[in-house]
């Protein structure tokens, strides 16, 4: 055996090692740039209790607004918020939405439901999504 078949053999073991390990670190990169980039809500469900609140982070570049919908299928009157503002009320039995412009940085947005005007226990369905 001579020294360059030796060489050739340890370089392609070499390159063979890099090839692996680049593909590796390039699929978890492109895994985590994929999550980090999740800064818009489109999420639904039902809750019932006494007070539903959830935050997300948001940014302009998944949607200019963010709408919260609401269906009261409980018995007691809902008061629904985005932060604390586009404050609206909804009867049992009835639905509808409120909006929200979302600023060019990302930032918190809470989206709140409390019964109203004497507490309770309340029963809604809900849809929180960013658009255009």
């Amino acid at each position: 055996m001579n020294l360059k078949s030796v060489f050739k053999g340890i370089v392609s073991f070499a390159l063979v090692v890099c090839l692996i390990a680049g593909t590796s670190i390039i699929s978890a990169f492109a895994k985590s740039t994929e999550s980090s980039s999740k800064d818009y809500a489109d999420k639904s469900g039902s809750y019932s209790g006494t007070e539903f609140q959830a935050t997300y982070p948001l940014k302009k570049s998944n949607g200019a607004k963010v709408n919260f919908w609401i269906k009261n299928t409980g018995n007691v009157s809902v008061r629904i918020t985005i932060n604390g503002d586009q404050k609206r009320t909804l009867a049992p039995g009835k639905n509808g939405h409120i909006s929200a412009p979302v600023g060019f940085l990302s930032s918190e947005y809470k989206f709140k439901v409390v019964p109203t005007p004497n507490g309770g226990k309340i029963s809604i369905d809900y849809r929180i999504a960013q658009r255009d």
